[in-house]
């Protein structure tokens, strides 16, 4: 692919806005933007970061917020040759710092408000340009993106898509989705994620659709917004949805059609759109490696059986789990399951590293990482081979908090794992040896630094964990309950100092869990604030009194926890 590519989306933008340039491009507590007047702040950015060095072999981080904002980021940056580096609105010092080890950014485009590096860089067309490190390092790579990902991959990479990909992209959601004028999307997930910013920074102005971004943190003014402005369509993950049909009173006055993506969607969630939101519900299946995979757009309900068809142009195969089988062809209705392996033009270049590209990983196939089978109506997702946690359609590394539970001072060895939830999906547990680790200190540690996304939700202290003759942790396939890992320390005898009440006579564990922990589900990497709190209970031996910590609730957290307690 050469480089005109990124300068051809900018080409389709200015013709979209040409047809209407006074329609509303982008919806949001910053402002609105119409058509026009998004084309001028790509043109006032291209411009100034022309000037400002920015071209073929520059990485620019760009912070994904106000979303008018980032978008004009987007689209500058791809037309001058460079790539472009989604970032999180929120992130800790400690986060920054490894988002830039991993990506290597030249530069950083960030809110004039940005509380990281403040005052650092110079004001450029309304954004602050903080210079971080010479171009030509790396290796270049035209117009593209570069997403970190840790969902399929284990440790987190950077993915590397070319503009020809994000176009492929951008021109499959608008034909399956029907994306045009008149179209309302509502997006209350983050921009820096595969999910929203295809859809909603690339996608929808393409097609001259309006894009109310907003907040999930209060699912009651999500509805009346969406009642405001008409909304058509919204892009949300099976717990948001389970959220707005809690808070729904009634159905909105027209059909709405419900994505969701990120994890599987389940029957009950289904249900709820159908009936307490009188809804249609859609799904969207891809990675950050490969965008979108398929999408299935919205139906009855009743009707939502699989996730539809490959997008065309994207061939799907099923690698059986045996060594001797041969892999499915593309298309074909197969009911064994098997390993989802996919060719796409819109999948990554490979993975990028400071001094090369890989690009192994898709040289014959992108292997996702999911187990599935053909059925007549599509691709049924039927279990998962890779080790990341799923919290609420946010795929989280283990290997990443690995790491920051081990800087812990008295921390020996630590395994992460996700435990079943019955509102997300599941939870992250972090276990850490020996028995004796401090666990509130330990929570405040990773409080420090880790987003509220990546914290985990229960934390578990045991003796040993099982380990190979090398001393590599075991990850166990199948998810072992607090008792299990405890029953394996090797430290004989005791008791189980679990949560109050309980006595097992298991070896010695500590237990800390946050009942009701607020959970942003990854949305926009907040944590909801001024609602009541749960506390944070650290449980002892018995006959001790347990400590609370109180902490900020959330109506995520509450309805977590009125869930468990049905």
């Amino acid at each position: 692919m050469n480089g005109g590519s990124g300068r051809t989306l900018l080409k389709l933008l200015r013709e979209t806005a040409m047809r209407s340039p006074r329609a509303l491009a982008i919806a949001e507590d910053a402002g609105n933007t119409t058509a026009q007047a998004l084309v001028e702040l790509v043109e006032a950015r291209l411009d100034a970061y022309r000037r400002g060095g920015i071209g073929p072999g520059c990485l620019v981080g760009a912070v994904a917020w106000p979303a008018a904002s980032f978008t004009a980021d987007v689209f500058a940056v791809l037309a001058l040759d460079a790539v472009i580096v989604p970032l999180p609105r929120q992130m800790s010092e400690w986060e920054r710092e490894r988002n830039e080890a991993l990506a290597a950014p030249t530069h950083l485009a960030a809110p004039l408000d940005w509380p990281l590096l403040p005052g650092a860089g110079t004001v450029v067309a309304g954004r602050r340009l903080i210079v971080r490190k010479p171009p030509g390092e790396a290796p270049t790579c035209g117009a593209a993106s570069a997403q970190l990902t840790s969902g399929t991959s284990g440790n987190t990479r950077v993915a590397l898509r070319q503009a020809s990909a994000l176009m492929a992209e951008a021109e499959n959601y608008r034909a399956a989705l029907d994306l045009a004028p008149g179209t309302v999307l509502a997006c209350p997930v983050p921009l820096h994620h595969a999910y929203g910013f295809g859809l909603a920074a690339l996608a929808a102005p393409l097609a001259g659709a309006t894009t109310l971004v907003t907040s999930a943190d209060r699912p009651r003014m999500l509805l009346r917004a969406m009642e405001q402005h008409d909304v058509t369509l919204l892009a949300g993950v099976p717990p948001m949805l389970r959220l707005l049909a809690e808070a729904a009173t009634s159905r909105p006055t027209r059909r709405i059609g419900y994505l969701t993506a990120g994890m599987p969607l389940d029957p009950r969630t289904a249900e709820l759109v159908g009936t307490a939101l009188g809804g249609w519900i859609g799904e969207v299946y891809g990675t950050t490696e490969t965008g979108p995979i398929c999408v299935r757009p919205p139906v009855p309900w009743q009707d939502a059986r699989s996730l539809g068809q490959p997008l065309p142009g994207v061939v799907v195969g099923i690698r059986p789990l045996g060594d001797d089988a041969e892999p499915s062809a593309d298309g074909a209705a197969d009911a064994r399951p098997g390993l989802v392996v996919v060719h796409s033009p819109s999948a990554m270049t490979g993975y990028l590293y400071r001094d090369r590209i890989d690009t192994a990983p898709v040289a014959n196939g992108f292997a996702v990482g999911d187990i599935a089978r053909r059925t007549p109506d599509g691709l049924v997702i039927v279990g998962r081979l890779a080790n990341c946690v799923n919290v609420g359609g946010v795929k989280v590394s283990p290997e990443e908090i690995e790491a920051v539970l081990l800087e812990f001072p008295t921390v020996r060895s630590c395994l992460v794992d996700g435990v079943p939830d019955e509102l997300l999906g599941q939870r992250i547990r972090a276990t850490v040896t020996p028995a004796g680790v401090d666990l509130p200190a330990l929570q405040a540690f990773c409080r420090q630094r880790l987003s509220a996304s990546k914290l985990p939700s229960r934390f578990l202290s045991i003796e040993t964990l099982q380990t190979t003759a090398t001393g590599k942790v075991i990850r166990q396939v199948v998810v072992q309950t607090d008792a299990q890992l405890a029953a394996q320390s090797r430290v004989p005898g005791a008791h189980q100092a679990g949560l109050v009440g309980q006595d097992d006579g298991l070896d010695p564990v500590t237990q800390l869990e946050l009942g009701q922990e607020p959970c942003d589900m990854g949305l926009d990497g907040r944590v909801a604030e001024g609602e009541p709190g749960g506390d944070l209970g650290v449980a002892q031996a018995p006959g001790q009194q347990p400590q609370h910590v109180e902490l900020a609730g959330g109506e995520v957290g509450q309805l977590a926890a009125r869930q468990r307690g049905r």
